[in-house]
């Protein structure tokens, strides 16, 4: 059987050389001008090779190669970069590409990519490194610093105090938390043009280095609660809100996430008057299960957020189309650091092992639960799709705003 190759070129000229080269050497090969058709493409049908533009109309290369490597089922595949300098050579590489070949030497691509086939793999050179290095930014840099040599104290602190892990962790997030502040800020004055107008390929950096702060900054607040929520020391801070918009202004916040896996997500409202609850823990709560859910669902798939009331309690159900949760551990999810087994064509790389022990704990300290069901047990009576991965239930008691008590530690009321 021919070897495979899936060839991403927007060049229509460039394309039909690469294609008639390739077929004469024996190479079946697979064509599209897309870098996002190419990623659908290589998820399908995973290729024996991925030949790439470093340039493409939706995505850069070195971002394309940096996306299929995360893929477990791709993460083998040699994926070579095709440009013109030196400095698009040592961004690919750096990004996770296995090599790299001219535009123009297509005389010697055939036996290059025959290399490559064989288990040839290019590495960065010191001076590519370097270079790599210089391109920081002095803030950004300085606040790495900041992080890694904070990360440092912590480690040596909880060697010397043992068992101390709560605290730790709390000093960890706190450490990590101070760069990502101005960094996220940073990187909303380059995105809103305020510093001057971007390039289509600068917006499109930045779009993806602030979606990538984002997830870094839940995973920083899931360290900081999960420490707080197990030690102890995290008072609630009772507002007002509304469930409803709660549901919506999460989903906005993980579009990202969700435009990524190309997923259809739909927020059933269910109504009703505001309730008291600590805004920030249920809205982190809530991410975390439709993260969840994001990330163990089929590319295409659906997944659902349902808010609804009863018997004085508000529930937020997210229902999904993953692989579900194995057998036996419906519960052990819960516990710290637990990384579910893998299951399915959907398996992804294990997160922080945090986001649903903190979503359950927080629910706990309101006096509420968190659930799963995997198959769900019963499906949304309003819609016709059909949801056979798993149904995570975030209830808490629907605590009425004109009725209820101060939250501990707030300051009682003055009398009119």
């Amino acid at each position: 059987m021919p070897r495979r190759v899936l060839c991403i070129e927007s060049d229509d000229k460039l394309r039909e050389r690469l294609r008639e080269l390739l077929e004469r050497e024996g190479y079946a090969v697979d064509l599209t001008v897309s870098g996002l058709d190419g990623i659908a493409r290589a998820l399908t049908l995973p290729p024996d090779l991925v030949l790439a533009d470093v340039h493409l109309p939706d995505i850069e290369g070195p971002e394309l190669a940096a996306r299929l490597k995360r893929e477990r089922a791709l993460a083998a595949v040699p994926f070579v970069a095709v440009g013109d300098s030196r400095a698009e050579h040592d961004v690919a590489l750096a990004a996770g590409a296995d090599g790299f070949v001219e535009r123009g030497c297509e005389e010697t691509l055939a036996e290059e990519l025959r290399e490559f086939l064989a288990g040839k793999r290019e590495r960065l050179s010191e001076e590519g490194e370097r270079t790599q290095l210089k391109a920081l930014s002095g803030a950004m840099a300085e606040h790495l610093e900041s992080a890694v040599a904070g990360a440092q104290r912590a480690t040596r602190r909880v060697e010397e105090l043992g068992k101390l892990r709560s605290a730790f962790v709390h000093n960890l997030a706190h450490e990590l938390s101070t760069p990502l502040t101005p960094l996220a800020g940073y990187l909303r004055i380059l995105a809103s043009g305020k510093l001057g107008s971007l390039t289509p390929q600068q917006q499109r950096v930045v779009e993806t280095m602030v979606s990538s702060v984002a997830r870094l900054t839940r995973v920083v607040d899931n360290l900081a609660d999960f420490a707080s929520l197990e030690s102890g020391q995290a008072p609630l801070l009772r507002t007002a809100i509304e469930p409803d918009r709660l549901a919506d202004e999460v989903v906005e916040e993980l579009k990202g996430s969700i435009r990524d896996a190309r997923l259809h997500v739909t927020v059933l409202h269910g109504g009703g008057a505001p309730v008291l609850a600590d805004a920030r823990k249920v809205r982190q709560a809530l991410a975390n299960l439709v993260q969840n859910a994001v990330k163990f669902s089929p590319h295409g798939g659906e997944v659902l957020v349902e808010v609804a009331r009863d018997s004085g309690r508000v529930r937020f159900v997210v229902y999904d189309q993953g692989p579900g949760v194995a057998p036996g551990e419906a519960e052990r999810i819960f516990e710290p650091l637990f990384h579910a087994a893998a299951r399915g064509e959907s398996a992804r790389l294990p997160g922080s092992g945090l986001g649903l022990p903190v979503a359950r704990r927080i629910a706990e300290a309101h006096g509420g639960r968190v659930a799963v069901e995997s198959p769900p047990r019963t499906q949304p009576a309003s819609l016709t799709r059909h949801f056979t991965g798993s149904k995570f239930v975030l209830e808490i008691p629907a605590r009425q705003v004109e009725t209820a008590r101060p939250a501990v530690g707030a300051p009682a009321a003055k009398p009119a």
